[in-house]
Order: C-alpha cells, then structure tokens, then sequence
C-alpha cells in the first residue's frame, strides 16, 4: 500500500472548505488541464453518497471511476473509497482543522496500484509523480478559489 499526505493552508471558513469539496461539481474546477472529467452520476452528498466519474488521462486513457463516502464529520473529515476504478484499492482522507483563523486542508490517500510488479514499477516510474501533482494542483485551485 502506497500513502501521499499533503496539505495546504486556507484563509476562509472551515464550512467553506468542507461544504467546497461536499460538492462534487467542483471537482471539475479543481482537475488538472491535462486531465479530463466528467460526472457520470452522483447521489446526495453525506454518508454513503457515491459518484461515479468517467476520467481521461493524458489524452490516451479513459476509465470509469465508483467512489463511495465512508466517512463523513462536518466540517473536518471525508473519506471516499474506490468501488471500482484504475486502482487495486483507493481511499482518501480529508482532515481540515482550523488554525490561526485559517483552514488547515489535508489530503492523505492509501492506494494499491494495479497489475502487481508491474503496477508497483508504474507507481515508481509515473503513478506516485502524478498523484502528488493533481494534489498540489488540486489545493492550489481550491485555495485560489475560496481566496479569491
């Protein structure tokens, strides 16, 4: 199992934050330019709710993405897993706390690549790289965003 944590400071609300990510139509305006996305169907955001998403990557690979919320504490903790998806598993975390009249957002993920050795050469060669820079991009969008 692979683990990336990042964070990023936010000068806006906690609820800002949370209630920013709850809603999945803003991942498409925190998605890197080089990666594609659309939503292919959503429930109601809280415990249990599930998105499906359809995402294209380096304009080669299009993959269907099941998500699920397991866990879900507002305004300080989401957690979404893969039901089915590019990965052998996935599951992301969302911590935010308040700190100095900031919003403290942390994004931690545990993930399995797939296909075994060659899945794990990937991660190493591309996966991991990828992974932490759609999180830098995607906290950078955010911060921009409810900043701005």
């Amino acid at each position: 199992m692979e683990h990336i944590t990042s964070s990023v400071q936010i000068d806006a609300p906690i609820d800002s934050v949370f209630y920013f990510h709850n809603d999945t139509s803003n991942l498409l305006k925190i998605t890197p330019p080089n990666i594609k996305v659309s939503i292919e169907s959503m429930g109601t955001p809280g415990l249990g709710y599930e998105v499906i998403l359809k995402v294209r990557q380096f304009g080669l690979f299009t993959m269907r993405w099941h998500v699920k919320i397991i866990e879900y504490e507002p305004p300080t903790l989401m957690t979404d897993i893969q039901i089915s998806g590019p990965f052998r598993s996935w599951n992301q975390t969302r911590t935010l706390r308040e700190v100095d009249g900031n919003t403290e957002l942390t994004d931690s993920v545990a993930y399995e690549p797939p296909f075994g050795f060659l899945g794990r050469l990937a991660d190493m060669l591309v996966i991991r790289r990828e992974i932490t820079k759609m999180f830098a991009y995607r906290q950078a969008a955010t911060k921009r965003l409810l900043e701005g």
